[in-house]
């Protein structure tokens, strides 16, 4: 797809540039894009370069297994073993660099779940039990994040103390809406601002019961995060090499080919998925009263609120069935919805298509809506024979919503 090619790892990093070290160079490749960002750069390396690169099951680049960099496939959303051992192999190689290294860190999406390392008196099956409960909270992704970093030995800018006195560069993709660096794979390499009681107002914001250790543990401050004043902070730095704006800059100019005017709904919207589908729906039907020829492109990452925990179906899935429910099989509407990394939550589609006639495939509007209601949006698009279905993309900067009118 166009839209993608600006996000693409071998497109994005073609010109980018990093510290060099008198040293050695250890790269960790983190993310659903790991191996094709280490393979976009591996043949710039210097030749003592090694590293570790951690990436979703599935996420592998075919054809790319270099000698010198160990590849682990882990689990995505929920943190597993895999991901723990990578975890405590990136911090027993930040420990061993000195003043002369560079510990290189490629980060893109995923990267929190994927490199789990809970902090000190935190067991594994307490961080998986509080990941479990923000998936299904519905809290976005930001917030997600600041949970994250505070129960963890690696994330909030805590790899990059590990790593000092070397030097830490970090280079990635982002995924998170308003590019926050820091929120990027919970910042493993970048001083964070977020606090413990930040993390205990969030937990109490969404009702999630803490382990009786993680609260303590947020309560006495023990697990507060690296700040910028941090003295093992000062040798780290970082930067983005392709943002969600990106893909939302080429959509346009793809529509744009295609004799539509492109109407840019934003590249950064959050909130909830179906409130979401509603009023782009809303906006579809205006703009076509209005007889313009339009194509409404957004970016960003909506959220669902679970409520069957057996339901199948991603925010992709589940924005687009709320938007056909509220066109009604309205004439000269369709598009799709999909996650640039080519899985809309945990299923196997990146996301799906809309149509006039996608509600009658499902069996009616009253299929459609009681399939919504149980969290099976990926089933009714299934039904329609509409689901989009690429496989890993390669890259991950959020998802991209295309309505065209007329």
């Amino acid at each position: 797809m166009q839209a993608l090619q600006p996000a693409l790892p071998a497109n994005a990093m073609r010109d980018v540039q990093w510290p060099r070290v008198a040293g050695r160079t250890y790269l960790l490749s983190i993310g659903k894009a790991a191996t094709q960002m280490a393979a976009a750069i591996l043949d710039r390396l210097p030749e003592n370069a090694d590293g570790l690169i951690v990436t979703r099951q599935g996420y592998v680049q075919p054809g790319f297994a270099p000698d010198n960099l160990q590849i682990i496939e882990a689990s995505h959303p929920v943190p597993d073993s895999l991901g723990a051992e990578a975890a405590q192999s990136a911090l027993q190689a930040a420990d061993a660099l000195g003043e002369e290294d560079l510990l290189l860190v490629l980060m893109s999406g995923g990267a929190s779940a994927l490199l789990p390392a809970p902090a000190d008196g935190i067991s594994l099956a307490e961080k998986q039990a509080v990941t479990r409960a923000l998936l299904r909270s519905g809290a976005p992704i930001g917030e997600m994040n600041k949970v994250r970093k505070h129960l963890s030995a690696i994330k909030g800018g805590r790899l990059a103390a590990r790593a000092w006195p070397a030097a830490t560069h970090m280079i990635a993709i982002s995924d998170i809406p308003g590019d926050d660096i820091a929120m990027i794979g919970s910042g493993p390499t970048v001083a964070d601002s977020s606090t413990c009681a930040d993390t205990l107002a969030i937990a109490a914001k969404y009702d999630i019961e803490l382990p009786p250790a993680i609260k303590a543990h947020l309560l006495s401050g023990a697990l507060e995060t690296p700040k910028a004043d941090d003295p093992k902070m000062q040798r780290a730095t970082a930067e983005l090499c392709a943002r969600p704006a990106d893909m939302c800059a080429a959509a346009v100019e793809a529509v744009r080919s295609m004799g539509y005017e492109p109407v840019m709904l934003g590249d950064a919207l959050e909130g909830d998925a179906l409130e979401l589908g509603t009023d782009h729906a809303a906006r579809a039907l205006a703009a076509k009263a209005s007889g313009r020829k339009v194509a409404l492109i957004s970016g960003g990452e909506a959220t669902v609120t679970l409520r069957n925990r057996n339901g199948r179906g991603g925010r992709c899935t589940a924005y687009l069935l709320a938007c056909a429910l509220a066109l009604d099989g309205e004439a000269d509407i369709c598009g799709f919805a999909a996650d640039s990394d080519g899985i809309d939550g945990s299923e196997d589609n990146a996301g799906a298509f809309l149509w006039p006639g996608v509600l009658d495939k499902m069996g009616g509007a009253g299929q459609a809506r009681e399939l919504l209601e149980q969290d099976n949006s990926y089933i009714a698009f299934e039904q329609a024979d509409a689901l989009l279905m690429t496989g890993a993309s390669g890259t991950n900067v959020n998802d991209l919503r295309v309505l065209l009118i007329g």
